[in-house]
C-alpha cells in the first residue's frame, strides 16, 4: 500500500492541529505539524514519551489507559500491518482548566520498503458539544458516530490483551465468540443467547458477592440503555474463579469487563457492542471503584 503523500495530508488544513510521521523501526517521530503552545515530541522513543505524556494528566484519567494502549508501538506496528485505513480514538486532552474532546487516527504509509505510520490529531470538541445540543446533525456528528462504530475494530486489534472477546447483538440478545476460555466455552456449550449466556458464566465463575453487581451492568437491557455514541463503554470489576497453576484452589482473579458500542442504529439506540475481559490482577484496580460507567471517548 502506498501511503498518503505528505501534501495531501498537509493540504487538510487546519483540520488537524497536529500530524507526526512515526518511523515504526526506531520508535522516532518527525513532526510535521503542530500547535506552537501544543506538547512538542522530543529525541527518545515516542511510545515512552505519549505514555508518559498520558499519565502526566494531559489525557483524561478514564481515557488514559485506553490512550497508552493505542499508541504502544506494537499497536501502532499492528495497524500499519494489517493496512488498518483511519484506525482512531476518541480522548479527551487537558486544555487549560478543562478538557476537549480530540481525536487521533493512525493514517499507514509505506514508501520504497519502510512502512511508517502518520499520526493525525485534531479537536472535535466543538462538535461533540453540538451533537450533544442537538445541532450537530450533519458531518460533525456523521464523524463522531463513525469513528466510535470503528472501535470494534480497535478492540479487535488489541485482542491480545484480552482473554476474552465476544461480539453482542444488542437487538436480538445473541453473541459470538471471538477469543473465548477453553473451560467457559466448554460450559456455555452451543448458547448463543447472550442474557443466559451472561447468567451461566456469572454462575459459574464469578465470586458470590460480586455476582449481583456484574449482572446489573452487564445485562442486554442495561447495555441498550447506557451505551450512547457519547457514552459508549460500560465497565464492571469482579472477582473470577482461576485455575491458574500454582494459583491453589479456590483462588480468585480481579477481571475488568468493558462493553464497547460497536454500531448504532438510526435512533442513536446501540445495535451492536463488543464485549472483552482482562485480568487486571497486578494491580490496575482501584479498591471501592468496581462498577463504573464509563464516558471514554
Amino acid at each position: 500500500m502506498e501511503s498518503r503523500g505528505y501534501e495531501d495530508i498537509l493540504s487538510t488544513g487546519d483540520i488537524y492541529r497536529k500530524i507526526l510521521r512515526l518511523d515504526l523501526a526506531r520508535d522516532r517521530c518527525e513532526v510535521l505539524k503542530t500547535d506552537p503552545e501544543s506538547w512538542r515530541p522530543e529525541e527518545e522513543l515516542l511510545s515512552v514519551q505519549l505514555e508518559r505524556f498520558a499519565m502526566s494528566g494531559a489525557v483524561h484519567e478514564e481515557d488514559t489507559e485506553r490512550f497508552v494502549a493505542f499508541t504502544r508501538l506494537e499497536q501502532l506496528r499492528s495497524c500499519v500491518q494489517a493496512g488498518e485505513e483511519g484506525a482512531n480514538l476518541l480522548y479527551r486532552r487537558q486544555m487549560g482548566d478543562d478538557y476537549r474532546w480530540n481525536l487521533i487516527e493512525v493514517i499507514p504509509g509505506q514508501a520504497g520498503g519502510e512502512q511508517f505510520a502518520i499520526l493525525c490529531v485534531k479537536d472535535v470538541h466543538d462538535a461533540m458539544r453540538e451533537s450533544l445540543e442537538g445541532e450537530g446533525e450533519g458531518s460533525g456528528r456523521r464523524e463522531l458516530i463513525r469513528s466510535l462504530e470503528d472501535r470494534a475494530y480497535i478492540i479487535n486489534s488489541l485482542s491480545r490483551l484480552f482473554f476474552s472477546t465476544y461480539y453482542l447483538d444488542l437487538e436480538q440478545d445473541t453473541f459470538r465468540a471471538v477469543t473465548e476460555l477453553r473451560r467457559v466455552g466448554d460450559v456455555l456449550g452451543n448458547e448463543v443467547n447472550c442474557s443466559a449466556a451472561l447468567q451461566v458464566y456469572a454462575n459459574h465463575f464469578i465470586h458470590p458477592e460480586d455476582r449481583e453487581e456484574y449482572l446489573n451492568t452487564m445485562n442486554v437491557q442495561n447495555l441498550r440503555q447506557k451505551l450512547r455514541w457519547w457514552q459508549p463503554c460500560v465497565a464492571v470489576e469482579y472477582r473470577r474463579l482461576t485455575d491458574e497453576p500454582g494459583s491453589g484452589q479456590g483462588a480468585w482473579s480481579w477481571v475488568r469487563a468493558t462493553a464497547v458500542l460497536a454500531r448504532t442504529a438510526g435512533d442513536e439506540a446501540p445495535k451492536t457492542a463488543v464485549y472483552v475481559a482482562q485480568d487486571i490482577s497486578s494491580g490496575t484496580r482501584r479498591p471501592g471503584q468496581i462498577n463504573r460507567e464509563e464516558t471514554h471517548g
